[in-house]
């Protein structure tokens, strides 16, 4: 075995494990945004129940079938970040139609569609801030007032 075999083989190995630790590097992020979208969601739904709770037992069905029509899926918006993520479909979804343009406007670059595969990790975080802040425009509306520690942090 010659040197310059020798140093082939020793560059082969070494660009494997570069892109074996980025692989893993990734997965670790991924396993860290679900986390953290996941814990988002969980704190969205303890402050609904709050709500739930605090308002009169006459009031409470009108708030469920309220939130019921305006709550969106993060499975649903997941799917749609994954999917149809490089046209910004997630961001309508959401309501957030100037960045849906932003991105129908540049979906031609691939550069959405790539923001959008990163965010299907978090999106069902920010559904839940989504839902939790409409579930607080309901209960303002029936009457309840809004508890300050029942605001998204």
């Amino acid at each position: 075995m010659n040197n310059s075999d020798f140093m082939s083989t020793i560059m082969s190995i070494l660009s494997c494990v570069i892109g074996l630790a980025v692989v893993g590097g990734l997965i670790a992020l991924a396993v860290y945004l679900i986390k953290k979208s996941s814990d988002e969601a969980k704190q969205a739904e303890i402050a609904y129940n709050q709500m739930l709770q605090r308002l009169p037992q006459d009031k409470q069905m009108l708030f469920v079938m309220q939130y019921t029509s305006v709550q969106k899926n993060p499975t649903t918006a997941v799917l749609l970040a994954l999917f149809l993520g490089g046209l910004g479909i997630h961001k309508f979804y959401l309501g957030q139609t100037g960045m849906g343009i932003v991105y129908l406007l540049f979906c031609w670059t691939y550069i959405p569609s790539i923001i959008a595969f990163i965010e299907a990790f978090t999106i069902a975080g920010q559904v839940a801030k989504y839902n939790q802040q409409k579930a607080m425009e309901i209960f303002a509306m029936i009457g309840g007032g809004v508890n300050p520690s029942m605001l998204p942090r």
